[in-house]
């Protein structure tokens, strides 16, 4: 009993001292303000190594349909004013569903999902979509035309959400049978230039949806979304399942267990596709977070409304940064008493 009490003043410790520390995070910074985040909704962050071009995924309205997911390009145009280009389709893109790009740390290829056809390859489960990793290389003019990774990194279930780390390894979200829930996490390492069979991330699945990984430079933090968890922020509003971020530090053995972030990085709305910048500065990742929540403090007028959804913050993905060294300090495991 009396080592049952001891643990649970530890548990209440730690629990005051992660809101204390996370009463003094700053607010995520809106990047890109009309020209990369607007009223449309934008998804993730993916730099080349100098920071000066970035990719991401426009995804259309859904309505009757499945939404039409593309991936976009802009560069850099004033790095002291923080002034982006136009976006534009890559030319890659804008056919099929294309989404969640990375790019591997040296710049020299570039990775993302797609239900593109691919030649050769068996058909997937008949209703269900059959979503696969791609990747590209650098070449002297652009890229390589896109390839499909085979098997085993790809099944005829679902894998999104690559990242690559330092060392070739690649991080991903799969469907695959034998998981613990609707997706989850698995690494494939780079051996000779081919990848080895997957291993599900067992300190990080769960029975919730576990997806979009990101890896910071020194493969010290895992960031992902996740959906469905116990401790994930609820709102007002329709009851939809959304997603939450989730950070883990790496440990002598693995993942330590994956902390939710708190306030104000998560919040009612949904956040999701995380990465991190070249240098490891910064984690960039979506959130659905706008003005508008239910109840509202005071009834909006037409005028006030029409305004609302069709500016900025309109409730559609936006993307964000906030400065990625309060992760290390909310991803520290609890210190281990004898």
């Amino acid at each position: 009993m009396q080592n049952r009490r001891a643990s649970g003043a530890l548990a209440l410790a730690a629990l005051f001292a992660l809101r204390l520390h996370a009463a003094s995070i700053p607010e995520p910074d809106l990047f890109g303000e009309g020209v990369l985040s607007t009223s449309d909704d934008e998804l993730g962050a993916a730099f080349t190594p100098d920071g000066k071009t970035v990719y991401f995924t426009l995804r259309s309205p859904t309505t009757t349909t499945a939404p039409l997911t593309t991936i976009c390009v802009s560069h850099l145009l004033d790095a002291a004013r923080g002034r982006w280009s136009e976006p534009e389709v890559a030319p890659f893109s804008g056919r099929f569903n294309d989404a969640g790009p990375a790019l591997s740390p040296d710049g020299q290829h570039l990775f993302f999902a797609s239900d593109r056809p691919a030649p050769g390859k068996a058909p997937g489960t008949p209703g269900q979509p059959d979503v696969d990793l791609w990747v590209m290389d650098r070449t002297a003019d652009g890229w390589s035309a896109p390839r499909n990774l085979g098997a085993p990194v790809n099944t005829p279930a679902v894998e999104l959400g690559p990242a690559v780390a330092a060392d070739g390894t690649l991080y991903f979200a799969s469907s695959r049978p034998g998981g613990k829930g609707s997706l989850d996490l698995y690494r494939s390492r780079l051996v000779k230039g081919r990848y080895t069979e997957p291993e599900p991330l067992a300190e990080i699945n769960s029975e919730a949806y576990e997806g979009q990984p990101a890896l910071s430079p020194d493969g010290s933090l895992l960031v992902f979304a996740a959906a469905g968890r116990t401790d994930a922020l609820v709102g007002g509003g329709f009851p939809y399942q959304k997603a939450d971020l989730y950070v883990s530090a790496r440990t002598a053995t693995g993942w330590s267990p994956p902390r939710h972030l708190p306030p104000p990085i998560n919040s009612m709305a949904s956040e999701s596709s995380p990465s991190f910048s070249p240098d490891g500065k910064w984690l960039y990742f979506t959130s659905e977070r706008s003005p508008f929540t239910v109840p509202m403090p005071r009834a909006l007028s037409a005028r006030q409304m029409e305004t609302q959804l069709h500016g900025v913050l309109s409730g559609s993905g936006n993307l964000y940064r906030i400065d990625a060294a309060v992760l290390r300090t909310l991803a520290a495991p609890a210190k281990e008493t004898e």
